[in-house]
């Protein structure tokens, strides 16, 4: 990495939920290394008013001074993000792709097309997902003329590195390989156990499995349902599963059939349901008050929640949908079968009934990622590829 230039980067992404925890963690030890600017799009307070500010605390803490320009239904926005991008001199766009990005993904051609044919900006995509959740044909194939323009992208993995060359056709050679850091800035050290299950109402002798995050049919909790109806049955069954997830980001028939799924088995007194809007100051007393994390996906590139996990020293049963599999199996958690309710009952229950080895694992959770996967190794990855585009 040279020492003679110093990048000017504007950041272009969503700052609400999983994107904004990102790229809050992801702000301070990124700005050692380059100039770093956050454009992104106005948010909607608790009233439902479009703000010009961010609303999460969490990371209105560590974001300062973005700039809320993106705006679809405005096309000139996009020359007048431009116009902003050159009169600061900022010479790289590091946009973070995810699910909003490919819902506008019309307007984001449009921004980066002007950036780079008018402007001669240098592109780098950070793809938090390669692929869409949903099997749709046709956003594929607007995701190649996309992706088609960046001069660089970034990934969480090998895996979402394969997809990349194999969907797209995307040379190895323009794609580098950047770690989901751990999230450890949740932490503040406000609760213990006993404190956090006082706040949240929690019964302090019950075993605690937490399913955290927005709900989507891929996070698979239909199986952990199920899975709780198999451990029910069991007779050492004093467990309670804890599910945060906002039920305004949720799709309505996903809601209703995991509902009318814990009524049929008689499961009401096992779940806790928390689908009210989260604000991130929560966050640690809901995993505080947990023992074990489950994430029964179907499908995963790369998951925030297990990175929150790992911070709170918290003990994974994850499916072998995960890529990550390959260091947390008897590491840092349990690997079930993606899809398989017994399996994931099976593992959970081995957590449930060993308290020695749920914090062996969560403890070697937190060493490992805070030392492979910590900010400042992330943020030293995204600097030498800025250098690279700007060589």
């Amino acid at each position: 990495m040279t020492d003679t230039i110093t990048p000017k980067v504007a950041i272009i992404s969503s700052l609400t939920g999983g994107l904004g925890h990102y790229c809050a963690h992801l702000a301070n030890p990124l700005s050692k290394y380059c100039y770093i600017k956050f454009i992104t799009y106005p948010q909607v307070d608790l009233t439902g008013a479009v703000v010009k500010q961010i609303t999460d605390s969490f990371v209105r803490r560590y974001i300062k001074w973005p700039r809320f320009d993106l705006d679809e239904s405005n096309p000139l926005s996009v020359v007048s993000i431009n116009e902003y991008l050159a009169a600061k001199g900022v010479n790289i766009i590091n946009i973070h792709v995810g699910t909003t990005v490919k819902r506008k993904i019309i307007y984001f051609i449009a921004l980066c097309v002007y950036a780079k044919r008018l402007n001669s900006k240098k592109l780098i995509f950070t793809l938090h997902d390669v692929l869409p959740f949903e099997d749709d044909k046709k956003l594929v194939k607007l995701l190649k003329v996309f992706y088609s323009l960046a001069d660089y992208f970034t990934v969480g993995n090998d895996l979402e590195k394969k997809k990349l060359v194999k969907y797209f056709e995307i040379p190895e050679s323009k794609i580098d390989i950047i770690p989901h850091g751990i999230y450890n800035l949740f932490d503040r050290n406000l609760y213990t156990q006993a404190m956090a299950r006082g706040y949240l109402d929690i019964p302090r002798k019950k075993k605690v499995i937490l399913f955290f995050g927005f709900l989507r049919e891929y996070k698979g909790l239909e199986y952990l349902i199920k899975a709780a109806g198999i451990l029910s049955k069991k007779p050492d069954n004093n467990f309670l599963v804890y599910v945060a997830s906002a039920l305004k980001y949720a799709p309505r028939d996903l809601v209703e059939r995991c509902l009318e799924l814990i009524n049929k088995l008689n499961l009401q007194e096992k779940f806790v349901l928390n689908l009210n809007y989260l604000d991130s100051l929560d966050i640690e007393a809901i995993f505080k008050a947990s023992d074990l994390v489950a994430l029964p996906y179907t499908y995963a590139s790369q998951s925030g929640v297990l990175n929150m996990a790992m911070g709170f020293k918290k003990p994974v049963v994850v499916t072998d949908a995960f890529y990550d599999k390959i260091w947390i199996e008897n590491k840092a958690g349990i690997v079930a079968k993606s899809k398989d309710a017994q399996s994931l009952a099976q593992n959970i229950q081995i957590l449930l009934g060993n308290d020695r080895l749920g914090k062996q694992y969560g403890e070697f959770g937190f060493r490992y990622t805070s030392r492979h996967f910590n900010w400042d190794i992330v943020a030293k990855k995204y600097a030498n590829v800025y250098h690279k585009v700007i060589k």
